[in-house]
């Protein structure tokens, strides 16, 4: 697989820079082009219960309060994407020019927040999505709910602090699962640029056997070398010790499959997918 499209949705919050920070850096490692996805909603979809005890007066109130949110969500998100374009020596363009100038499309559409980013990132070779935070806690959740589940494709999540380099030290994490195989094949044009591989598999009920050999010799095929660690959680949780892990042995990037079980089982119950996103410090490739 390679990285041609990258899809940057934006909804102008504070990590909405961080999302073109990085869509720029990796447009630039792999000669891609960026969508810049910015979705509006829909004030109508601000009343859920439209007549249910509200006056007109209250419902035009209401609309009105939400198309003005929305446009001063737009104009910031705008305001992070002209200071890229301003910054950078890229091109605005919908279509693949002849230049080796880097090209970025704004693109606005109109919806929820979860179908509109299904749909665009089905036709996406990568989708950015911020850690979710409080400040748009909700609007994360809901991109990243979409890219994992709704696309097909792979989601790069990013950690709070910007990325300010291409990541050259790469820890996979693996226990042989369907969506870590998905996640593994999504990250090879990643794992090819990269200067040291660590395959790391948590020994627990899913994974008693150092299964991380089997995947290095496949990535052999691809001319990559990749050191098998086993290891114990040691008390951990699975996810922290992942990425406890991942630190030790120097790595600025994970790759994993995401919600191995069911998504909710994990919310419900706790599981490696939800402790890496509300704890990782570093970009997450993930998979499903």
């Amino acid at each position: 697989m390679c990285m041609k499209s990258i899809l940057a949705p934006v909804d102008g919050a504070k990590s909405s820079r961080a999302v073109l920070d990085c869509a720029l850096l990796l447009a630039r490692g792999f000669d891609a082009h960026i969508n810049v996805l910015h979705v509006l909603a829909d004030p109508k979809a601000a009343i859920p219960l439209l007549g249910e005890g509200m006056s007109g007066a209250m419902i035009e109130d209401m609309i009105e309060m939400a198309e003005k949110e929305g446009l001063e969500q737009r104009k910031k998100a705008r305001d992070f994407f002209k200071t890229v374009i301003a910054d950078s020596n890229i091109v605005e363009s919908d279509v693949p020019t002849e230049s080796d100038k880097l090209t970025v499309q704004w693109v606005e559409d109109v919806g929820r927040e979860d179908e509109v980013i299904a749909h665009h990132g089905r036709l996406s070779d990568l989708i950015l999505v911020p850690k979710p935070v409080k400040e748009n806690e909700i609007y994360s959740t809901l991109a990243l709910n979409a890219a994992l589940f709704e696309t097909g494709r792979p989601m790069l999540l990013l950690p709070e602090e910007a990325i300010s380099a291409f990541p050259k030290s790469i820890a996979i994490c693996w226990n042989g699962s369907v969506e870590g195989t998905r996640a593994v094949a999504a990250a090879l044009p990643f794992l090819k640029l990269a200067d040291s591989l660590h395959i790391i598999t948590a020994d627990t009920s899913d994974t008693d056997s150092p299964v991380g050999d089997d995947l290095s010799k496949y990535l052999a095929w691809h001319g990559l070398e990749a050191k098998s660690v086993f290891f114990s959680p040691a008390g951990k949780s699975v996810g922290e010790a992942l990425l406890q892990e991942s630190k030790r042995l120097g790595a600025d990037m994970m790759v994993m499959g995401g919600y191995s079980h069911s998504r909710m089982r994990e919310l419900i119950l706790g599981g490696v997918t939800r402790d890496v996103i509300e704890t990782a410090s570093l970009p997450v490739l993930m998979g499903h």
